[in-house]
């Protein structure tokens, strides 16, 4: 899921602007009854999104445009100009076409084409989003009089190269997404309708590489290491992955049949079952030594309650409670706000979270932990590397600085902002900053992240476990001690940020003396015991 923040999606505001921008443009209505008023707005807003290969029209793209301009003014971190971002997005054309140029003069957006002016638009006076989208379109109107490229683009292929420039100057977190890859997103965070499978294409069959528990292909009898041959009587020799994923996804309660050979077995194994909503699992959890290994690999919707569920079970087990739990969240790059959050509280037992300060007044939150840890005080060591990012950071920062995690590996990524999704009429999105989040011991972790207790591999310097072990028993190779300084770092200041980066360089490194030693802390309850008092009475002192 590339290196997403925390996300707030926000239907909410798509949906407010579609239905302002239908009564101004049918003021009219509003003299008649209140209920024909209700179903025309509906009819209006809930509207099918055209196909990724839309003819470009003025309407389509001023819808597009408005609440686009809308979202990014009213919403973005910090105040922005609609005047410079909409220009920048209009350059993006040049991508289509070398020849198009775009300038400002004398209050008027200019359109040159191979050097010569072929029209200007006035600048709107305000900064109204409407009245920029207006302009917006009626300067593209321009470009593609003079340009056959940008005329015979499709709608898309025009609002990537707009709406990639309109976002550019902001920060290289806020980002435009088509609908096909916006909808691969929606699929990672919300779910799909599908048949619960983690599956690879092949050159003539495709590999059952995992199973959800819960979906309806763990039900219908489908194993890890099956193999999928034909799909509703087709054989799917030769296919792409995007074919065989199409295929298998769908409608939820449609049906699907597909055969299946599996290892050691002669005969086909034919399957029928409905598809159904899925979630993709991000969390597994194994027993390793007596010690219960869960694995974080993103935060959507399901994460906290699948791993809630997980602990629990391991909590309960027939062979007893585990010695302690390693948290692994090393190139865990984030996701949803809300299930960091949730999957903090697995672990505590009150205390602060987290909280996010931002332009908008929603943006400005706190989140603390509610009563009931689900590991009853066990020992929880966290796994982390320079591609832990945003939610796995909070989570991270959170067990740390409440003194009930210790934390090993490389500094994290130092991915501090909050990201707000908005959902386009073409099935796109905008994915927008919209605000910074604090460590529970009030630092800033943007551009500096957290540091572990215990740097295992900095730099891609790796001790073995035969000499890291002995050497953090004796107090060498600690970082915990310089946690103050950490947490003490000035929110703005940038150079002193990059000087305690270098104290665990970054890297993307998962070795396996991260797990070794983990398992060994845990076992040795005084040596846990001593690490945790040491970056704990950081925080004290605070």
């Amino acid at each position: 899921m590339q290196n997403d923040g925390p996300d707030f999606t926000d239907q909410g505001f798509a949906r407010y602007v579609c239905v302002m921008s239908f009564l101004k443009s049918r003021s009219k209505i509003l003299t008649r009854s209140f209920g024909t008023l209700a179903m025309l707005v509906l009819a209006a807003c809930v509207q099918t999104p055209p196909p990724q290969n839309a003819e470009y029209s003025d309407g389509y793209s001023r819808d597009m445009f408005e609440q686009g301009y809308g979202f990014i003014s009213h919403r973005y971190i910090n105040p922005v100009s609609l005047r410079e971002l909409s220009v920048s997005g209009l350059t993006g054309l040049r991508q289509l076409d070398s020849k198009v140029e775009v300038r400002e003069s004398a209050g008027r957006i200019e359109v040159h084409y191979n050097k010569n002016l072929v029209g200007s638009v006035p600048e709107p006076s305000g900064g109204e989003p409407d009245a920029w989208s207006e302009a917006t379109v009626e300067a593209i109107a321009l470009i593609r009089r003079a340009s056959p490229d940008v005329h015979n683009a499709s709608a898309e292929t025009v609002f990537k190269a707009v709406f990639d420039n309109v976002l550019k100057p902001l920060d290289r977190f806020s980002r435009y997404d088509d609908s096909e890859s916006a909808t691969e997103k929606r699929a990672f965070r919300d779910g799909f309708g599908g048949i619960g499978v983690t599956i690879r294409m092949e050159e003539s069959d495709a590999l059952v590489i995992g199973v959800n528990e819960t979906g309806p292909a763990a039900k219908a009898g489908v194993l890890p290491e099956d193999r999928i041959t034909h799909i509703n009587g087709k054989s799917i020799a030769g296919w792409t992955q995007r074919d065989l994923v199409t295929q298998l996804r769908g409608p939820i309660n449609t049906p699907v049949r597909f055969v299946l050979k599996r290892p050691g077995e002669t005969n086909l194994i034919p399957i029928y079952l409905n598809r159904a909503h899925v979630v993709p699992e991000t969390a597994q959890v194994r027993r390793e030594d007596g010690t219960a290994v869960a694995r974080l690999s993103g935060f959507n919707v399901e994460s906290a309650t699948r791993l809630e569920r997980l602990v629990e079970r391991q909590m309960l087990s027939a062979s007893g409670p585990p010695d302690g739990f390693v948290l692994d969240l090393r190139s865990n790059p984030g996701g949803r706000l809300d299930v960091s959050i949730g999957v903090s509280d697995i672990f505590l037992d009150g205390g602060a979270i987290s909280a996010t300060h931002g332009r908008h007044p929603s943006s400005r939150q706190i989140f603390d932990a509610k009563q009931g840890d689900l590991a009853q005080g066990l020992p929880v060591v966290v796994l982390i590397n320079g591609n832990s990012a945003s939610a796995a950071e909070i989570v991270t920062a959170a067990l740390q600085d409440n003194g009930r995690a210790i934390v090993i590996g490389t500094n994290s990524f130092g991915k501090g902002t909050v990201q707000s999704v908005l959902r386009l009429p073409n099935n796109g999105e905008i994915t927008l900053t919209w605000s910074r989040f604090l460590a529970p011991s009030g630092y800033r972790l943007h551009e500096l992240g957290v540091l572990p207790s215990v740097c295992t591999h900095g730099g891609g310097n790796t001790k073995s476990a035969e000499t890291l072990v002995p050497d953090v028993q004796h107090g060498r190779d600690v970082l915990a001690g310089r946690l103050n300084t950490w947490r003490a770092t000035g929110n703005s200041d940038s150079a002193n940020r990059t000087r305690l980066r270098e104290i665990c360089p970054s890297d993307s490194g998962a070795p396996d003396v991260d797990l070794a030693l983990a398992k060994a802390i845990i076992a040795d309850s005084e040596l846990y015991r001593a690490l945790l008092h040491e970056a704990k009475t950081t925080v004290a002192q605070r």
